[in-house]
């Protein structure tokens, strides 16, 4: 009975050191896993950093445009009032362009300056699709 018992406890802890031996494999592995994906990640926003700048220049070449335009429509070389109509029209759509481009700057400018909030979110996301399929295993329950 006593050697019964030895052998039964040692299986345990056979098993327990196992099973803590896997799962810190496992937790190594995902944090390889996670630290790699980090830095190509890291890298990858970098790309965009030029994209600011073109924006940036963009913005100017439309402002620009818009003050030519408020210069032709301001000085009364153009008499039509369809034309100053048209010209109106376009500086409306200069100004919102412009506001476009001024969020696209300030979107891209988040991205590069702080991308571990993305990094976090999309490390987030796939731990709760990881976690979904594993209650969905675990249950048995097949996809609806």
């Amino acid at each position: 009975m006593a050697k019964t018992l030895k052998d039964l406890l040692l299986a345990l802890l056979n098993a327990t050191l196992i099973l803590v031996a896997l799962c810190l494999f496992l937790g190594w592995k995902l944090a390889s896993t996670v630290e790699g994906i980090t830095t190509v990640f890291s890298e990858k926003v970098q790309v965009i950093a030029p994209l600011k700048d073109e924006i940036l220049g963009v913005r100017g070449e439309l402002a620009a445009l818009r003050n030519d335009l408020a210069e032709v429509q301001s000085s009364g070389s153009v008499t039509d009032i369809a034309e100053k109509l048209r010209i109106s029209t376009a500086l409306v759509k200069l100004d919102n362009l412009e506001q476009r481009m001024q969020g696209a700057q300030a979107s891209i400018a988040e991205l590069t300056d702080s991308p571990d909030k993305l990094i976090n979110s999309a490390i987030e996301k796939s731990a709760d699709v990881v976690a979904d399929r594993v209650i969905a295993i675990r249950g048995c329950v097949p996809q609806s």
